[in-house]
């Protein structure tokens, strides 16, 4: 009989519970310890607008999504093993399977049935539960050493609390959503164990935008629909919307960056369908004018031509035209960390196997978005986190049984 063996899984985003839902297959002890009073404070935060699940493009296509190791042929190589070892199609049937009902909606994203997280904890937790998995809540771990000879971990706690372990996995997140931590506490663990550490930078977070106050006081908060936003990252279609600051949104998310952009607020149409549209007026109505009765223009786009637009381009309808297909913008700054969606940083890949276990610590497993990997929004960033938190739990798995995992 195999000897039952003690794990501690700090955090309890989905990195954490899904390590946690393949350990407590085991006979294993499996533990859970949380720094907050409930679990899942980030994937709450997340569900919020609408828990975006994951994503219906192929494991090859989805692979290329992801950043670390500068996005090079073997980052996509290693990202696509990790995404078939549990892929979109595994995850979605997990959901189901916890009697969560999912749906595909618009540009190829799943969402769970309720659009939010509530519903997918309390089953989640319920399962985790039922098979014996003890959840420690207010207790944050503010050191561990590891012990070559006994190769047991131990665990020291902010209250005074220790908890000696075979195996630990850490899920501990990346910087985002954390006002109240500046800097963040965690990243402490591993530098003082010389573990190579990225600084956390926002990721899909929204830029800011000189705006002028005429144009700010008309248009903040409106939607500038079915755009398309080009930088020198590349081209994103989709909603952005005008803040008081700037502008946030999907394709800002994806490929804005500081510099000169453009937004072609009417993909759909060439500038010679624009212009003959325009031109197609009986009466003589200014460019603007005519391009509000011809164009099906949101209110927004409106507000952005008339307001950030050079006077001379609105006395001209050719002008006008081109510049509703690549209206010029300055991004100057990306929003504070604290505001973004998710951060690029962390534990540098570097330090960790391919079974996601620390190189200098056996035994000290690690996964989810406290490694330096990034990716856009549209069911990436969760599929990574639930990707990496089903390898990191087979590789405890193996690493206890005196063996590499058999994936």
């Amino acid at each position: 009989m195999t000897e039952r063996k003690a794990i501690a899984i700090v955090g309890t985003g989905p990195t954490a519970l899904m390590a946690a839902d393949i350990l407590s297959q085991s006979t294993h002890h499996v533990s859970i310890f949380e720094k907050r009073k409930g679990i899942g404070r980030k994937l709450l935060i997340a569900g919020s607008s609408g828990l975006n699940i994951t994503n219906d493009l192929p494991v090859t296509e989805f692979a290329k999504h992801y950043s670390g190791l500068n996005r090079t042929p073997e980052a996509s190589v290693a990202w696509r093993k990790t995404l078939e070892t549990f892929s979109p199609q595994h995850w979605i049937q997990f959901i189901e399977d916890l009697g969560i009902s999912t749906f595909k909606g618009t540009s190829g994203r799943y969402f769970v049935s309720e659009m939010k997280a509530s519903g997918l904890l309390k089953k989640w937790r319920e399962r985790l539960e039922q098979r014996n998995v003890a959840f420690h809540l207010n207790e944050e771990c503010v050191k561990f050493t590891a012990h070559s000879k006994t190769k047991k971990i131990d665990l020291f706690f902010q209250d005074g609390q220790t908890y000696s372990m075979d195996a630990v996995c850490f899920a501990l997140g990346g910087a985002s959503y954390e006002p109240q931590e500046n800097p963040l506490r965690w990243p402490k663990l591993f530098i003082e164990n010389q573990i190579h550490f990225h600084d956390f930078l926002p990721s899909n977070s929204g830029f800011e935008v000189q705006w002028t106050p005429q144009f700010i006081k008309e248009a903040e908060g409106l939607p500038l629909k079915n755009v398309q936003l080009s930088s020198a990252k590349g081209t994103r279609r989709g909603e952005i919307t005008i803040t008081h600051y700037g502008l946030e949104g999907t394709p800002i998310y994806a490929v804005g960056e500081e510099g000169d952009v453009r937004i072609d607020l009417k993909p759909d149409l060439t500038i010679d369908q624009l212009i003959s549209k325009c031109s197609a007026v009986r009466e003589n109505l200014s460019p603007m004018r005519r391009a509000k009765k011809q164009l099906n223009l949101s209110d927004g786009a409106l507000a952005l031509l008339f307001h950030q637009s050079p006077r001379l381009i609105l006395n001209d309808v050719k002008s006008l035209c081109e510049c509703i297909k690549a209206f010029p913008l300055q991004l100057t700054r990306r929003r504070p960390l604290e505001e973004a969606i998710s951060s690029s940083g962390g534990i540098a890949l570097e330090e960790i196997t391919d079974e996601f276990m620390l190189k200098k610590f056996p035994g000290v497993f690690m996964g989810g978005e406290m490694l330096n990997w990034d990716a856009p929004t549209g069911g990436f960033l969760i599929q990574g986190c639930v990707s990496q938190g089903y390898s990191l739990g087979k590789g405890t798995q193996a690493y206890l049984q005196g063996n590499r995992p058999d994936f």
